[in-house]
């Protein structure tokens, strides 16, 4: 078996104008695992233990500090999720008065169109451009890849401040466009890199140059004092709870539900779950709804600003109605399934990422059809009614191309006021359709609405500009749970149906479908609609539809997204059944580059070049020092070096001159009883954020060869030594050179790297007889990047990483389907395991 470390295969290609490495290079973007599991090593521990003894008033200081964060993360969502959701109202309002000024002036409907097409083109070429040529992290809903994120995948350039920019802007312009799409994933995306933003180190680590000087330019990293790092938040672990808290809040300000925002970080976003982070997400989803609702409502209310709340319906129903709500549920649940087999089909023909300008024809040729179908639909298909008393000075009713009013009373398009509305506007009219009110939408409206929204919704999911599904599914399911009760009046006039409340269900029922959620769907339902009285049909409507959709097509529209990334390795909650009868040793990766404690800097440089590993475990040998013709692994296993620790000692040169070779153990005392100075711990909180100094947001980088040829680390020519002796095992050079009595041989000057004090000295270990469902289970608890295999004598036999679990799911998985398909009487072909090498990243 190839070990390749945790990299993966190429995510995507890189889009962005200035390469990294070479600005007229394209270059291929890999994904890497996160470090979740922290370094705890010799220096670190002492500077915890030193830590512990400053405080103030019994306090370090740290908790507060963690709880302002929250705080201020929670605020900012909330304003980002006012600035949207008013913006697209503000805008569609003024849309729709330009097309009524264009008809009553008489410049025709052709010009409206025109003008219309004309606004919505330009928006969202905008935005797909900033997505196509600038930010392509950007792209889509953003939930599926803060999964990926918060699972332990380091996405590259997802959480970049220019990407937060780009996401908010393209989300302005895509919501206002007038394509089926809303702001609510791009909220869960924007919410993490807020929480990112705040939490990310600024300044760097000075480099050394290749003339082997300091750069100082701009640089304050030498210049501070280790008080400075008492709040030290920028590790992967402290990072992963307040994205989480973030993506909570996104969602919670969008839907206007603190408590659902919550539930879906615990179901869906986030991977790793406390009574913490459970306490942090609610602090910040509650923040994040009160500013919300004190925007909205110009003064400070703790009532929740539900976003899709509804008055009209009764919370009537008897035990006869659950055969309709079953078959509504049933209904939206078959639609639902339909999406997202709908979107994999789809995903498979559009133009790959790479191809930038096909890309962007999608968009506006996509744009451009769903236009011309509102426009047609609507004037072919839509009724004029009168509009309802009491709502005429309501912006949702549009008249398009009805009469004029008559003895007062205005007429409106009912299939366009669907169309050209805000969708959440168009949702909650749908909810308030009561058992007593006069129909405000036809049934044939209704239909039209639910079959062309399905395509054209289907159509826009998935084109390179940010939005999001959750509102647009629930108009789907909306309308066709509408449709369904006006029916069942019809069929059963002696049952109370409230055509309202089966848009409800329906609602619900898209969601529970599309995405196979539970708990945080019914909640957040709840929460933005308001209807806590009607929670039990909910609940009935989400069993359904799960169960409707899970037999007719198996993923959700997350999971068909992660299988389209193709390179994201996602470990999900439980491992397979068919990785119990198999064990570490057969889903390790063997050939382990390992390191002694002490090792000369050429053995590092050489394995450096060679591998793309990222994790080196370290061995103590027994003897003086490894035969050249022994083994590498048979020395005793004392911890786990990374790729940047030891590329950040050959970039500040921490080298120490040592004989070489034979003696190197005895000679260096440990580090265990020594003082550490100044130098060595901001060496060591140096590599603790070395990847927010060294390529930014693109640590797969650190696993290139040309990162190393940067430091144009050079071996210096070995010179003769005078005679040396060992004393209190330490080699001490003689006077005027003259040996004495115990000289040691001339030995030869090396440059060497002493290890010991920044390797994890407390890696997780399996023996090789471990169940390969219990190595998923701790490799997927406890958030691991690294996970050794040793023998009975603690010697590193194999390496198991991210990869190796994905590729052994792959082969079981896969040698399961051969078994059942010659348990059939036929023959399987193909091959198990392995990532795709094909697999490339397409920007949804």
């Amino acid at each position: 078996m190839d070990m390749d470390g945790e990299l993966e295969q190429p995510l995507l290609q890189d889009t962005t104008a200035e390469s990294v490495l070479d600005g007229h290079r394209r270059e291929e973007i890999w994904v890497e695992s996160l470090d979740y599991d922290p370094i705890h090593s010799l220096v670190f521990s002492q500077q915890k233990k030193a830590q512990q003894q400053r405080h103030l008033y019994g306090f370090t200081g740290v908790t507060l500090a963690k709880w302002l964060i929250t705080i201020t993360i929670g605020f900012l969502v909330g304003t980002v999720a006012y600035v949207i959701a008013s913006h697209q109202e503000l805008v569609t309002t003024a849309k729709k008065r330009g097309i009524m000024m264009a008809l009553n002036n008489g410049y025709g409907l052709w010009t409206a169109f025109a003008g219309y097409c004309l606004f919505g083109i330009t928006v969202v070429t905008f935005a797909s451009c900033l997505v196509i040529f600038w930010t392509p992290a950007a792209a889509g809903g953003g939930v599926t890849l803060v999964m990926a994120y918060l699972n332990g995948n380091d996405v590259p350039d997802f959480f970049r401040l220019n990407t937060l920019f780009a996401k908010v802007i393209g989300t302005l312009c895509t919501v206002s466009s007038g394509l089926p799409i809303g702001q609510e994933g791009p909220m869960v995306h924007i919410g993490g890199a807020i929480a990112s933003s705040l939490t990310w180190m600024q300044g760097y680590v000075p480099r050394r140059r290749k003339n082997g000087t300091h750069q100082q330019s701009g640089s304050f990293f030498g210049k501070l004092k280790p008080k400075f790092f008492v709040f030290d938040f920028h590790n992967d672990y402290d990072r992963r709870e307040f994205i989480s808290a973030g993506a909570a809040a996104g969602l919670a300000a969008a839907f206007g539900s603190p408590i659902g925002g919550v539930l879906f970080a615990l179901e869906e976003a986030s991977s790793f779950w406390s009574k913490k982070v459970m306490w942090r997400s609610l602090l910040c989803t509650s923040v994040a709804t009160l500013v919300l609702s004190w925007l909205h409502e110009k003064e400070f209310s703790f009532a929740l600003p539900g976003t899709m709340s509804f008055h009209n319906l009764q919370p009537e129903f008897v035990l006869g109605d659950l055969p309709l709500f079953v078959i509504t549920s049933a209904a939206a649940g078959a639609l639902g399934s339909l999406v997202n087999a709908l979107h994999a089909w789809l995903a498979r023909i559009r133009p790959p990422s790479d191809k930038k300008l096909a890309r962007l024809a999608e968009a506006i040729l996509v744009t451009l059809v769903i236009i011309v179908m509102m426009f047609v639909l609507a004037h072919l298909g839509g009724t004029c009614h009168f509009v309802p008393e009491g709502t005429d000075e309501e912006e949702f009713w549009f008249q398009y191309t009805c009469p004029n009013p008559v003895d007062g009373r205005a007429y409106y398009n009912d299939l366009a006021s669907l169309y050209l509305a805000v969708p959440r506007q168009s949702i909650q009219k749908l909810f308030r359709l009561g058992k007593d009110a006069v129909p405000a939408f036809a049934k044939v409206t209704l239909g039209i609405h639910c079959v062309s929204w399905i395509i054209i919704f289907s159509l826009a999911y998935g084109i390179a500009t940010p939005g999001g599904i959750f509102l647009p599914c629930m108009v789907v399911g909306s309308s066709c749970g509408a449709l369904l009760g006006m029916f069942f009046k019809i069929l059963f006039p002696k049952v109370d149906v409230q055509p309202g409340l089966h848009a409800l269900i329906g609602a619900t029922a898209m969601l529970g479908s599309m995405f196979r959620t539970s708990i945080s769907v019914i909640v957040i339902v709840v929460e933005g609609t308001g209807g806590v009285d009607f929670i039990l049909p909910l609940i009935l409507a989400v069993v359904i539809s799960n169960w409707v959709a899970h037999h007719l097509h198996h993923e959700s529209a997350y999971e068909i997204d992660l299988e389209n990334i193709g390179s994201i390795t996602f470990l999900h909650n439980e491992p397979t059944h068919a990785m119990i009868p198999i064990t570490a040793a057969d889903i390790m990766s063997e050939n382990v580059e390992c390191f002694p404690e002490i090792v000369t800097m050429k053995n590092v440089v050489e394995v450096l070049k060679r591998t793309r590993h990222n994790g080196f475990p370290v061995l103590r040998y027994s003897t003086a020092s490894p035969q050249a013709d022994g083994p590498r692994t048979q020395g005793t296993f004392v911890g786990l070096i990374l790729r940047h620790q030891l590329l950040l000692l050959l970039e500040q040169r921490a080298w120490i001159t040592v004989d070489s070779p034979d003696d190197l153990d005895p000679i260096i005392p440990g580090p265990e009883n020594s003082i550490i100075t100044n130098d060595v711990w901001k060496l060591e909180h140096a590599m603790r954020v070395y990847h927010h100094c060294h390529n930014p947001h693109r640590r797969y980088l650190t696993s290139r060869s040309e990162e190393l040829e940067m430091l144009d680390i050079t071996e210096p020519e070995t010179t003769s030594l005078e005679s040396t002796q060992v004393q209190n095992g330490e080699s001490v050079p003689q006077e005027n050179g003259q040996p004495g009595p115990d000289a040691t041989n001339a030995r030869k000057e090396e440059r060497a790297f002493d290890l010991r004090p920044f390797m994890n000295r407390a890696p997780l270990t399996v023996r090789a007889e471990c169940s390969a469902q219990r190595v998923f289970v701790i490799f997927r608890t406890m958030g691991l990047r690294h996970l050794c295999v040793t023998d009975a004598y603690n010697r590193v036999i194999g390496m198991i990483t991210r990869k190796d679990i994905a590729n052994a799911q792959k082969r079981t998985h896969f040698a399961q389907a051969q078994d059942d398909v010659e348990s059939k009487g036929g023959s399987g072909s193909g091959s198990g395991g392995g990532a795709n090498a094909d697999s490339m990243y397409h920007l949804p």
